[in-house]
């Protein structure tokens, strides 16, 4: 999840110019709106590509270009790391191979077929797209940014990625990783500049934007991390205007290691290894959270993922009594929350207050 991240929809070459901060120096990509700069891109782009051909994740199913499947793992590695998120969607494409198959399942089945991935809105919004797709599309995901960008549960940078990796659309998706990687190329963190580079990295990409950004994904979780950055192993490190500047004395970016002045996003793209991420890890295995946050248990986002599992685990379409405290929550908190779900269509109750998965 990851948030989506805002896409720039001013001209290319507008945005460049309104965002350069002076001639590019020698190595670097210039603007993009530079006579030369597609052929640096495609450099640059071969260069990336011929490293990740050698040191690419080996991921299995990330190739399979399905439109179906691959919004499926979109949506899913929104919030969920993407070794995980492309275990599950094949798994969710064989329960419902097609949108069609999808969006007229029940939320009951499709919360069950979502299970272990948690933040159980991306199964109600993505069989919300499924509706659409099928309504508005005859049941074949659409291709063209503006027709994604309005299925629920799909923002710009899941609709670039979609766009990108199953119809080979010149875009680039941009999140935080990526922002990182090129961010520090330009050494300019304006959203406008990189999302610039990204969408023409994926022009020059004959036909293999997706690629593009898998390979950018990759050299974001390896080599250009957030901090301790691997320079020296940088398939692009030729053309990085950020590495020339901390070469030449400059020194450390204002911001810190990242001329993004941004974290890595959070477990959606790459498992985090930083020392930040692992006193997180360590804080989760103690039931607390950041500082000055309540512990994981005795927060609503337990409670509702409590009582969903204790519903999941139930035999499809029984009734379970869900009176009583969970955990630190008291009754009074368990109706409240159980009332909320339903409201949310998570869930359904009957007139003594029992409670099932929805099944319409």
């Amino acid at each position: 999840m990851a948030s989506e991240n805002a896409v720039d929809r001013a001209p290319l070459a507008r945005a460049a110019k309104a965002a350069r901060r002076g001639p590019a120096p020698t190595g670097a990509v210039r603007a993009p709106d530079e006579p030369s700069a597609p052929a640096d891109a495609a450099a640059m782009r071969d260069a990336l590509l011929a490293w990740h051909a050698s040191n690419g994740r080996s991921l299995p199913g990330r190739d399979d270009r399905d439109p179906w499947h691959v919004l499926v793992v979109e949506v899913m590695s929104q919030q969920t790391q993407i070794d995980r998120s492309l275990a599950a969607a094949a798994t969710f494409c064989t329960a419902f191979p097609t949108p069609s198959a999808l969006a007229v399942a029940t939320p009951a089945a499709v919360l069950r077929a979502w299970a272990g991935l948690g933040y159980n809105r991306r199964a109600l919004a993505l069989r919300a797209a499924a509706q659409a797709i099928t309504e508005r599309h005859g049941g074949r995901v659409p291709g063209d940014l503006d027709s994604l960008v309005e299925l629920p549960g799909v923002g710009p940078y899941t609709a670039r990625a979609v766009a990108a990796r199953a119809f080979g659309a010149t875009v680039m998706p941009v999140d935080v990783n990526v922002r990182r990687v090129l961010g520090r190329v330009l050494d300019d963190p304006a959203p406008g500049r990189v999302q610039a580079l990204g969408d023409l990295l994926a022009r020059s990409a004959d036909g293999r934007p997706g690629t593009v950004a898998d390979a950018l994904m990759d050299l974001a979780a390896g080599i250009c991390r957030a901090r301790d950055p691997g320079c020296s192993a940088c398939p692009v490190s030729a053309w990085c205007r950020w590495r020339t500047s901390r070469t030449a004395g400059a020194g450390h970016h204002a911001r810190g290691s990242s001329p993004t002045g941004a974290v890595a996003r959070p477990a959606s793209r790459t498992a985090s290894g930083t020392a930040s991420g692992t006193a997180s890890r360590a804080r989760a295995r103690h039931g607390a959270g950041p500082a000055g946050a309540l512990p994981f248990p005795r927060t609503r986002r337990w409670l509702r993922g409590q009582l969903l599992r204790e519903l999941r685990d139930a035999p499809p379409g029984a009734w379970s009594d869900v009176e009583g405290p969970r955990g630190t929550h008291d009754p009074a908190a368990v109706r409240e929350t159980i009332a909320t779900l339903a409201r949310e269509g998570f869930v359904e109750l009957d007139e003594s207050g029992r409670a099932r998965l929805a099944e319409a």
